[in-house]
């Protein structure tokens, strides 16, 4: 089985994910937001209690994502208030997309390869 056997992904894409525009979103709450590159690929999946306020610290290059964070050309989140499955959502995409700068991802080529992808068998 491979990972898009576990997961629905139709269900995944139909998920409705808003692009964030920091001087409209405010009061966004908690939610899960991916980065994107000016090819429009997925850099980044984070997870945060509070969207606007981890906005505001990745752009000010206030984390340990400055050294990527000019790259970042779009930002879309999904609400989710629930933490587990923030959690879990978090996850998931990381998995889907495999996102370069992502911890996860990194950790998983060093140790198996640059080629890895665990959705091939």
């Amino acid at each position: 089985m491979d990972l898009k056997d576990l997961l629905k992904i139709s269900k995944v894409r139909k998920l409705k994910f808003q692009t964030y525009k920091h001087h409209e979103h405010v009061d966004v709450g908690s939610g899960v937001y991916r980065m994107y590159n000016d090819s429009g690929e997925i850099i980044y999946v984070g997870k945060s209690v509070n969207i606007h306020k981890r906005m505001h610290q990745h752009l000010g290059k206030d984390t340990n994502t400055a050294y990527f964070i000019d790259e970042v050309k779009k930002i879309e989140f999904l609400q989710e208030p629930d933490p587990v499955f923030l959690t879990m959502l978090e996850g998931i995409f990381i998995a889907f997309h495999r996102p370069k700068y992502n911890d996860e991802v990194k950790d998983a080529k060093k140790k198996f390869g640059e080629d890895y992808d665990p959705t091939r068998q």
